[in-house]
């Protein structure tokens, strides 16, 4: 079994240092430079049978780590840390509150910031920490779907869609590769909406879709199948 942490922050020198001192401990590091990432990365090594996650940390200022905290903790099972070089008390209780394990200031020492950490596992480890059930994460390439918060990101910056344009997204990647159907479509909006639409307002809606895709990612992932309906795509050059 490997055992690894997660750092996500943009500073390499620093996490150098850390990686090396943790890796006495016998836990390696991963650095990784956004929330986007570091969440594909942590449900990627939770679904692992070869590696265990044992913590996550955050470089607050590093990184603009606030709007997907809270489903970076959902999706997780593990303390998420946040280290700030100049402790904000308002930050503090706002990470507190949405999902973090602990907020501290770096001190120059790192031994004792790993000590900190050390502890901070060893509590969390102690208690059964109750957890709602995961929502359903949907990844295509640099797109990340939460399906239980409706909300869209793109390397940290949210993308908002309306609810007709979100249930459009999710049918695409549900099918991701093949045709759907403007039929398919309506049946997957009607299913919380009684009002039919007709090929005009779905083909709107897409196009209002497209575009926000394209503006966020530079990549065209909406596909048009004339005649038949439309296909999610890898990313065009």
């Amino acid at each position: 079994m490997n055992y690894l942490y997660i750092s996500i922050e943009k500073n390499h020198d620093i996490f150098e240092l850390y990686k090396n001192l943790w890796s006495n401990h016998g836990i390696n590091g991963i650095m990784v430079d956004s929330m986007t990432e570091g969440i594909k990365k942590a449900i990627a090594i939770e679904k692992s049978t070869t590696d265990e996650l044992c913590f996550i940390a955050i470089v607050a200022g590093d990184i603009d780590y606030l709007p997907q905290l809270k489903i970076l903790s959902t999706e997780t099972n593990v303390p998420i840390l946040i280290a700030s070089f100049e402790y904000n008390e308002d930050e503090h209780h706002e990470a507190l509150n949405n999902g973090a394990d602990f907020y501290g200031q770096y001190i120059d020492a790192p031994e004792k910031n790993i000590r900190a950490v050390l502890s901070v596992m060893n509590n969390i480890e102690q208690r059964s920490k109750k957890r709602k059930a995961p929502n359903k994460i949907i990844i295509h390439e640099d797109v990340l779907i939460v399906d239980g918060h409706n909300k869209v990101f793109v390397k940290d910056k949210e993308i908002h869609l309306t609810g007709a344009e979100m249930k459009i997204f999710k049918c695409l990647t549900a099918n991701r590769g093949n045709i759907v159907s403007h039929k398919q479509i309506n049946i997957q909006i009607r299913e919380h909406n009684p009002d039919e639409l007709t090929p005009a307002s779905i083909y709107s809606a897409i196009k209002r879709l497209r575009c926000k895709l394209l503006n966020a990612t530079q990549h065209d992932y909406i596909e048009t199948v004339r005649y038949f309906g439309y296909r999610l795509r890898a990313a065009t050059k």
